[in-house]
């Protein structure tokens, strides 16, 4: 399993704001440049992850004086974030790259399981449409299925392939609870229920009962109810903690890398590269 976010989070909990302190106070250049004061509008889309790794970067850019970081942090999907940063209405956010490589211009189809391949592919394609991105944090926030503890041990279930033959094989059907992003993405539950073959002949996912669309976290709390078996999550939940939950193995590789990189606005690297070199240590330490 890839190193996780909720170990990074704990440390900043267990230091009292230590560990942020040591990421944004590291050695970053400040001399001013030829230019005046250079303003850098940094958005992210509303969820906490997203947040607390746009939120490091204002702070870390914030602490230079030709910069004038301006706070746009919590707003916006995948797609307007990555069009807003494109067209240089905001300057920069963190984008993951399985999200860019599936979901954002051009989108594409094939599978690409190397992280450092698919971070290549995901560059390549953003230099395209005046998109620049920095290197990668080490960890990645793929989506997971986890099952209740119990039911995968009873069902003797630990892969999701196990999954997919036992809801085909029509016994004892689980009940599932995904999130509703999950639900409606292209590599989520309907691309899942493909690959893995969990559908009809007319190529729906197999019904199960019930099926619950919902928001995040609530489907891990619909699982302790036991009112469903099945739950989407991502691999840096630490609800996958709890001795209730079972994470099922990915066997055939269906979920790709998501490790967040700054996405900039590429003339503002282009005339500011230190900006990127400033924001260096912060990814790198995310482990």
């Amino acid at each position: 399993m890839p190193p996780m976010r909720r170990r990074f989070l704990g440390q900043i909990g267990r230091a009292g704001g230590v560990a942020v302190t040591g990421i944004l106070s590291g050695c970053a250049k400040s001399e001013q440049p030829e230019s005046e004061s250079v303003t850098v509008r940094i958005g992210s889309k509303p969820f906490t992850e997203q947040k607390i790794l746009s939120y490091l970067a204002y702070e870390r850019l914030r602490r230079i004086d030709w910069i004038r970081a301006v706070d746009e942090i919590g707003a916006g999907n995948s797609l307007s974030n990555w069009e807003a940063t494109a067209s240089g209405d905001q300057h920069l956010y963190w984008e993951y790259t399985g999200t860019a490589w599936l979901q954002l211009p051009p989108r594409h189809d094939r599978r690409i399981t190397d992280p450092e391949s698919l971070f290549e592919r995901v560059q390549a394609d953003a230099d395209s449409q005046r998109l620049q991105l920095a290197d990668p944090a080490p960890f990645s926030n793929e989506y997971v299925i986890a099952a209740g503890a119990r039911w995968a041990e009873q069902t003797e279930i630990s892969t999701i392939s196990d999954l997919a033959t036992h809801i085909r094989n029509g016994g004892d059907t689980p009940g599932v609870a995904v999130n509703e992003e999950f639900f409606h993405r292209q590599d989520g539950w309907r691309g899942l229920a493909s690959y893995y073959e969990i559908e009809t002949a007319n190529g729906e996912p197999i019904q199960t009962e019930p099926f619950i669309v919902t928001s995040i976290g609530l489907t891990y709390e619909l699982l302790e109810q036991g009112r469903v078996q099945i739950t989407s999550g991502f691999a840096t939940d630490p609800q996958l903690n709890r001795s209730t939950v079972t994470v099922l193995e990915d066997d055939r590789d269906y979920f790709l890398p998501y490790r967040p990189a700054p996405t900039a606005y590429a003339p503002l690297i282009d005339e500011h590269p230190e900006v990127f070199e400033i924001l260096s240590p912060v990814g790198s330490a995310l482990e």
